[in-house]
């Protein structure tokens, strides 16, 4: 054989896996692909995630999220793969790694030309995956697409959409007036709710105006029963008083409470 029909048979080759490789979603390679991928095995939550049509919309605030793939009885065991697409507005993706490669609570990337929004798992022994997302820069600009792929045919759902919206939690005072020692530090809680429900896990920034010197915190997160706490500090015991005003991050909801020092007699 001349050498340039062994470099013709060559590039033929070449070109026979190139194209395989482009045709084929990651890692369909494997022959135990779930069928007929649907949309509907995609449930989002957190983030204050409510369904929206083909989709989903979070707050703003959103910064990890849960993505739930439930597959049928018969797809126990099997790949399948998630892609996300078409960002706008600067939001950023994440999609979290496991140690042990494929697994049903993490993603094992498709990271053949650098793309890191290829999400490939299993399903668990009851036909479920859950999957962190790790978001940034939301805003109520942002938005991105994705869609379920199932191999080794290529077969694909139809589009999800993630949408973004400002957050609609409402946030009061606890006790909105509050007594404290003028050489020590006075106290103050908030309580933030979603429909009337305490709601965890939503940022909250503090001022103060008056008499005092340092919060304890300027931006915290409620707690799993709503609440968050700030301390102020007045040791140079002044006396009079200080408003504390708590703010939902991104919203229009806040509330006020007010420390009125006195002094104490210490013997």
């Amino acid at each position: 054989m001349t050498e340039r029909k062994i470099m013709r048979k060559l590039i033929t080759i070449l070109m026979t896996v190139t194209l395989a490789m482009v045709a084929t979603p990651a890692h369909a390679i494997v022959d135990t692909w779930i069928t007929s991928p649907t949309l509907s095995a995609v449930t989002i939550s957190g983030g204050g995630a409510k369904a929206n049509g083909a989709g989903y919309l979070l707050s703003t605030q959103a910064q990890k999220v849960t993505l739930k793939f439930t597959g049928t009885a018969a797809q126990a065991g099997k790949f399948a793969q998630i892609n996300f697409f078409d960002f706008v507005g600067g939001v950023g993706l994440e999609l979290v790694s496991g140690p042990a490669g494929v697994s049903s609570t993490a993603c094992d990337h498709q990271t053949l030309g650098g793309n890191s929004h290829t999400c490939f798992f299993v399903l668990d022994e009851n036909s479920i995956a859950t999957i962190p997302l790790i978001l940034s820069n939301a805003t109520t600009a942002g938005h991105f697409k994705y869609k379920v792929l199932a191999g080794p045919n290529i077969t694909e759902s139809a589009d999800g959409m993630v949408n973004f919206r400002m957050p609609t939690n409402k946030i009061s005072a606890v006790l909105k007036n509050i007594r404290g020692i003028a050489g020590a530090a006075g106290v103050t809680q908030f309580l933030v709710t979603d429909n009337g429900k305490p709601s965890a896990g939503v940022r909250v920034k503090f001022s103060f105006t008056g008499i005092g010197e340092n919060l304890s915190d300027v931006n915290t997160v409620s707690n799993s029963k709503g609440l968050v706490t700030v301390y102020l500090t007045n040791l140079k015991f002044y006396r009079g008083s200080a408003k504390i005003t708590a703010r939902v991050v991104g919203g229009q909801a806040k509330a006020v409470a007010y420390i009125w020092w006195f002094k104490v007699k210490y013997l």
